[in-house]
């Protein structure tokens, strides 16, 4: 029976994998095949700014899956998604300032100073760095399990920011990041029902 549990996580745990590479593997394809539209420099800002978000929703919901199910395989496999969600943001910032702003520091600061989406993504990004950072399995003793805890609740305040940024960031059909607006208004609003629940 253990066993049979241990390759359940295993296998979840390589789905999370394909999660995190596959991406890379699309976007080698449609590079190679021209298939990035009219702008391929925005395509990649764009493919790699909603892969990045989207892995970030799902490390978010291992949490209520968890409580729904008790399976400990999405906590077993929340930290891998959250580095691949921060792994991709990074890779969204890394190609906005390479291949849109072409490295030229001073316009991307002003950029940054000007444009109010810019900021919410920035910090978003920001935001995430402790939590990579203190990612490892010791992390909570070195800190404290309570200061731990209260540290990767920025996770929410990051995809809050990130779902602004990409509001924001659209012009016109607003059906996928309203999709996740309501997708982050779920699992915060569980986060916060679950919280009241287990403090009575």
């Amino acid at each position: 029976m253990a066993s049979g549990k241990n390759q359940n996580v295993l296998l979840f745990r390589l789905v999370v994998l394909g999660c995190g590479l596959g991406p890379a593997i699309i976007l080698l394809v449609k590079w190679l095949f021209g298939d990035m539209g009219a702008n391929p420099p925005e395509y990649v800002v764009h493919f790699t700014g909603l892969t990045g978000l989207t892995l970030l929703l799902a490390t978010i919901a291992f949490s209520p899956a968890f409580r729904l199910s008790r399976w400990v395989g999405f906590m077993i496999a929340r930290r891998q998604m959250g580095l691949w969600a921060f792994f991709w943001l990074v890779m969204h910032m890394l190609s906005w300032m390479g291949l849109d702003q072409y490295w030229d520091w001073p316009w991307i600061y002003q950029e940054m100073l000007e444009l109010e989406y810019v900021r919410y993504g920035a910090g978003a990004l920001l935001l995430l760095i402790p939590l990579a950072l203190t990612s490892f399995s010791r992390a909570p003793a070195v800190l404290g399990w309570s200061a731990w805890h209260w540290l990767h609740r920025l996770v929410y305040v990051s995809a809050a920011l990130g779902v602004t940024h990409f509001w924001i960031l659209t012009r016109a059909d607003y059906l996928l990041p309203g999709t996740f607006a309501l997708v982050f208004a779920g699992l915060a609003s569980f986060r916060i029902l679950d919280g009241m629940i287990h403090r009575q």
